[in-house]
Protein backbone atom coordinates (compact mmCIF):
# COMPACT_ATOMS: atom_id res chain seq x y z
CA UNK A 1 0.00 0.00 0.00
CA UNK A 2 1.41 3.79 -0.56
CA UNK A 3 -0.12 6.32 0.88
CA UNK A 4 -0.42 10.25 -0.76
CA UNK A 5 -1.59 12.79 2.05
CA UNK A 6 -1.59 16.77 2.69
CA UNK A 7 -1.98 18.99 5.76
CA UNK A 8 -1.88 22.93 6.82
CA UNK A 9 0.15 23.33 9.55
CA UNK A 10 -1.35 26.81 10.32
CA UNK A 11 2.53 28.47 10.63
CA UNK A 12 4.24 26.45 12.72
CA UNK A 13 6.52 27.98 15.49
CA UNK A 14 9.97 25.88 16.02
CA UNK A 15 10.36 24.72 19.76
CA UNK A 16 6.80 24.59 20.49
CA UNK A 17 4.52 21.80 21.82
CA UNK A 18 2.10 22.45 19.24
CA UNK A 19 4.58 22.19 16.43
CA UNK A 20 6.27 18.89 18.04
CA UNK A 21 2.92 16.98 17.75
CA UNK A 22 2.49 18.64 14.28
CA UNK A 23 5.96 16.43 13.13
CA UNK A 24 4.75 13.30 15.61
CA UNK A 25 1.59 13.27 14.08
CA UNK A 26 3.59 12.89 10.58
CA UNK A 27 5.60 10.29 11.21
CA UNK A 28 2.97 8.34 12.63
CA UNK A 29 1.01 8.75 9.29
CA UNK A 30 3.87 7.33 7.89
CA UNK A 31 2.53 8.97 4.18
CA UNK A 32 5.21 8.03 0.89
CA UNK A 33 4.52 11.85 -0.11
CA UNK A 34 2.97 14.88 2.26
CA UNK A 35 2.37 18.15 0.89
CA UNK A 36 2.59 20.90 3.88
CA UNK A 37 0.78 23.82 3.68
CA UNK A 38 1.63 26.73 6.11
CA UNK A 39 4.87 25.13 6.80
CA UNK A 40 8.02 26.59 8.02
CA UNK A 41 11.53 25.70 8.76
CA UNK A 42 10.45 24.37 11.93
CA UNK A 43 9.19 21.23 10.40
CA UNK A 44 12.50 19.32 8.89
CA UNK A 45 11.07 15.73 7.83
CA UNK A 46 14.49 14.65 6.15
CA UNK A 47 15.66 12.11 8.23
CA UNK A 48 12.10 9.96 6.66
CA UNK A 49 11.64 11.97 3.58
CA UNK A 50 14.93 12.77 1.66
CA UNK A 51 13.36 14.40 -1.14
CA UNK A 52 11.65 18.00 -0.52
CA UNK A 53 10.59 20.98 -2.70
CA UNK A 54 9.00 24.23 -1.34
CA UNK A 55 7.42 27.50 -2.54
CA UNK A 56 9.63 30.37 -2.64
CA UNK A 57 9.18 32.22 0.98
CA UNK A 58 7.71 35.88 0.73
CA UNK A 59 10.15 38.75 2.66
CA UNK A 60 7.64 39.52 5.62
CA UNK A 61 8.04 35.27 6.36
CA UNK A 62 11.58 34.48 5.17
CA UNK A 63 11.53 31.55 7.50
CA UNK A 64 8.30 30.13 6.45
CA UNK A 65 7.04 28.35 3.24
CA UNK A 66 3.67 28.19 1.68
CA UNK A 67 3.71 24.66 0.37
CA UNK A 68 6.66 22.15 0.79
CA UNK A 69 6.63 18.37 -0.63
CA UNK A 70 7.86 16.13 1.42
CA UNK A 71 8.84 12.54 -0.37
CA UNK A 72 10.21 9.52 0.24
CA UNK A 73 10.20 8.87 -3.81
CA UNK A 74 12.93 10.46 -5.48
CA UNK A 75 11.88 13.96 -7.32
CA UNK A 76 13.74 13.88 -10.31
CA UNK A 77 12.53 17.32 -11.59
CA UNK A 78 11.18 20.70 -10.35
CA UNK A 79 8.49 22.59 -12.52
CA UNK A 80 7.68 26.10 -13.01
CA UNK A 81 4.55 26.82 -11.73
CA UNK A 82 2.21 29.55 -12.42
CA UNK A 83 3.23 31.46 -8.45
CA UNK A 84 6.24 30.56 -7.00
CA UNK A 85 5.50 31.59 -3.33
CA UNK A 86 1.88 29.75 -3.41
CA UNK A 87 2.48 26.95 -5.92
CA UNK A 88 5.27 23.98 -5.94
CA UNK A 89 5.60 20.96 -8.61
CA UNK A 90 7.89 18.39 -9.47
CA UNK A 91 8.38 14.85 -11.11
CA UNK A 92 8.45 12.22 -8.65
CA UNK A 93 10.00 8.55 -9.85
CA UNK A 94 7.18 6.43 -8.17
CA UNK A 95 7.45 2.65 -7.60
CA UNK A 96 4.41 2.18 -9.93
CA UNK A 97 6.50 4.85 -12.74
CA UNK A 98 6.30 9.15 -12.85
CA UNK A 99 3.54 11.26 -11.54
CA UNK A 100 3.26 14.87 -11.73
CA UNK A 101 2.57 15.99 -8.06
CA UNK A 102 1.60 19.38 -7.60
CA UNK A 103 1.35 21.44 -4.07
CA UNK A 104 -0.76 24.81 -3.68
CA UNK A 105 -2.69 26.73 -1.96
CA UNK A 106 -5.85 28.72 -3.32
CA UNK A 107 -6.60 31.89 -1.82
CA UNK A 108 -9.50 32.17 -0.11
CA UNK A 109 -12.65 34.46 0.08
CA UNK A 110 -11.20 37.44 1.42
CA UNK A 111 -8.17 36.99 -0.74
CA UNK A 112 -7.30 40.67 -2.57
CA UNK A 113 -10.14 42.59 -0.48
CA UNK A 114 -8.47 43.19 2.31
CA UNK A 115 -5.43 41.73 4.61
CA UNK A 116 -1.78 42.13 3.96
CA UNK A 117 -1.69 38.38 2.96
CA UNK A 118 -2.55 39.24 -0.58
CA UNK A 119 -2.89 43.00 -0.07
CA UNK A 120 -6.07 45.05 -1.30
CA UNK A 121 -6.11 44.06 -5.26
CA UNK A 122 -10.14 46.09 -5.25
CA UNK A 123 -11.74 41.96 -5.36
CA UNK A 124 -14.85 40.97 -4.29
CA UNK A 125 -15.00 37.91 -1.74
CA UNK A 126 -13.96 34.79 -3.65
CA UNK A 127 -13.49 36.85 -7.03
CA UNK A 128 -9.78 35.88 -6.52
CA UNK A 129 -10.05 32.25 -5.26
CA UNK A 130 -11.84 31.88 -8.99
CA UNK A 131 -9.66 33.84 -10.99
CA UNK A 132 -6.76 31.57 -9.57
CA UNK A 133 -8.56 28.22 -10.12
CA UNK A 134 -8.94 29.18 -13.46
CA UNK A 135 -4.82 30.15 -13.60
CA UNK A 136 -3.39 27.51 -11.72
CA UNK A 137 -5.43 24.40 -14.35
CA UNK A 138 -4.23 26.01 -17.15
CA UNK A 139 -1.17 25.17 -15.21
CA UNK A 140 -1.88 22.00 -14.36
CA UNK A 141 -2.53 21.09 -18.64
CA UNK A 142 0.50 22.85 -19.79
CA UNK A 143 2.56 20.61 -17.30
CA UNK A 144 0.60 17.33 -18.32
CA UNK A 145 1.25 17.87 -22.18
CA UNK A 146 4.72 18.80 -21.77
CA UNK A 147 5.80 15.80 -19.74
CA UNK A 148 4.20 13.55 -22.03
CA UNK A 149 0.64 13.26 -20.32
CA UNK A 150 1.85 11.70 -16.89
CA UNK A 151 -0.63 11.47 -13.78
CA UNK A 152 -1.41 14.21 -12.04
CA UNK A 153 -1.58 14.58 -8.54
CA UNK A 154 -2.92 18.62 -6.92
CA UNK A 155 -2.71 18.68 -3.05
CA UNK A 156 -3.02 21.32 -0.55
CA UNK A 157 -5.39 24.06 0.82
CA UNK A 158 -7.90 24.42 -1.76
CA UNK A 159 -10.24 26.62 0.65
CA UNK A 160 -13.43 25.41 -0.21
CA UNK A 161 -15.96 22.60 1.20
CA UNK A 162 -16.54 19.65 -1.10
CA UNK A 163 -18.78 17.14 0.31
CA UNK A 164 -22.85 17.94 -0.17
CA UNK A 165 -22.81 21.20 -1.50
CA UNK A 166 -22.51 22.81 1.96
CA UNK A 167 -19.89 25.17 3.95
CA UNK A 168 -17.10 27.12 2.91
CA UNK A 169 -17.24 28.39 -0.29
CA UNK A 170 -19.90 29.41 -2.75
CA UNK A 171 -21.99 27.19 -5.52
CA UNK A 172 -20.00 29.46 -7.69
CA UNK A 173 -16.41 28.21 -6.74
CA UNK A 174 -16.96 24.82 -6.15
CA UNK A 175 -18.84 24.67 -10.07
CA UNK A 176 -15.47 26.11 -11.00
CA UNK A 177 -13.46 23.33 -9.80
CA UNK A 178 -15.79 20.71 -10.85
CA UNK A 179 -15.71 21.50 -14.77
CA UNK A 180 -11.83 21.85 -14.54
CA UNK A 181 -11.61 18.68 -12.85
CA UNK A 182 -14.18 17.05 -15.41
CA UNK A 183 -12.20 18.95 -18.51
CA UNK A 184 -8.70 17.96 -17.27
CA UNK A 185 -9.66 14.43 -16.56
CA UNK A 186 -9.42 14.06 -12.80
CA UNK A 187 -11.06 13.48 -9.79
CA UNK A 188 -11.54 15.16 -6.17
CA UNK A 189 -11.00 12.18 -4.17
CA UNK A 190 -11.24 13.84 -1.14
CA UNK A 191 -14.64 15.21 -1.33
CA UNK A 192 -16.96 12.91 1.17
CA UNK A 193 -17.73 12.78 4.51
CA UNK A 194 -14.94 12.50 7.16
CA UNK A 195 -16.99 13.43 9.70
CA UNK A 196 -18.40 9.78 9.71
CA UNK A 197 -15.63 7.69 10.30
CA UNK A 198 -12.46 9.65 11.02
CA UNK A 199 -13.09 13.25 12.08
CA UNK A 200 -14.40 14.00 15.39
CA UNK A 201 -15.79 17.38 17.42
CA UNK A 202 -13.26 20.12 18.17
CA UNK A 203 -13.18 20.57 22.02
CA UNK A 204 -13.01 23.97 21.32
CA UNK A 205 -15.91 24.51 18.91
CA UNK A 206 -18.20 22.16 19.88
CA UNK A 207 -18.78 21.06 16.26
CA UNK A 208 -16.33 18.92 13.41
CA UNK A 209 -14.24 20.54 11.07
CA UNK A 210 -15.50 20.81 7.43
CA UNK A 211 -12.79 19.55 5.17
CA UNK A 212 -11.29 22.39 2.92
CA UNK A 213 -7.62 20.19 1.95
CA UNK A 214 -8.19 18.50 -0.87
CA UNK A 215 -6.33 15.41 -2.86
CA UNK A 216 -7.38 15.43 -7.11
CA UNK A 217 -6.22 12.94 -9.00
CA UNK A 218 -5.72 12.13 -12.84
CA UNK A 219 -8.65 9.43 -13.45
CA UNK A 220 -5.96 7.52 -15.83
CA UNK A 221 -4.17 6.76 -12.32
CA UNK A 222 -7.06 6.41 -10.19
CA UNK A 223 -9.00 4.21 -12.85
CA UNK A 224 -5.89 1.63 -12.82
CA UNK A 225 -5.33 0.88 -9.15
CA UNK A 226 -6.38 -1.90 -7.34
CA UNK A 227 -7.55 -0.17 -4.68
CA UNK A 228 -7.36 2.93 -2.22
CA UNK A 229 -8.84 4.48 0.83
CA UNK A 230 -9.84 7.66 1.73
CA UNK A 231 -9.38 9.12 5.31
CA UNK A 232 -8.46 12.24 7.62
CA UNK A 233 -6.97 12.89 11.00
CA UNK A 234 -7.94 15.44 13.66
CA UNK A 235 -6.41 18.54 13.74
CA UNK A 236 -6.24 17.84 17.78
CA UNK A 237 -4.42 15.13 19.58
CA UNK A 238 -7.02 12.06 21.43
CA UNK A 239 -6.23 14.40 24.73
CA UNK A 240 -7.47 17.43 23.17
CA UNK A 241 -4.05 19.44 22.56
CA UNK A 242 -3.92 20.46 18.89
CA UNK A 243 -1.50 20.39 16.34
CA UNK A 244 -2.88 22.92 13.75
CA UNK A 245 -5.94 24.55 13.19
CA UNK A 246 -6.87 22.26 10.39
CA UNK A 247 -7.15 18.43 9.66
CA UNK A 248 -5.33 16.06 7.52
CA UNK A 249 -6.42 13.84 4.69
CA UNK A 250 -4.89 10.97 3.14
CA UNK A 251 -4.88 9.11 0.15
CA UNK A 252 -3.91 5.18 0.48
CA UNK A 253 -3.98 2.41 -2.64
CA UNK A 254 -2.69 -0.46 -4.18
CA UNK A 255 -1.71 -0.37 -7.23
CA UNK A 256 -2.66 -3.62 -10.32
Amino acid sequence: MYKISTWNLERPSPNTKKTGLAIQKIFEENSDIIVLTETSNAVDLSTTYPYSISTKPYERTPTEQWVTIWSKWQIVEQLKTVDNQRTVCGIVESPFGKIILYGTIVPYHMAGVSGVRYGNLNYKTWEYHEKDLYAQSENWLELKKSNGNLPLIVAGDFNQTRFNGVGYGTKKVRDVLTQILNELEMSCVTEIDFSENYLTEDPRKGKTRSNIDHICVSNSLINGLKSYNVGAWNHFTESGQFMSDHNGVYLEFETQ
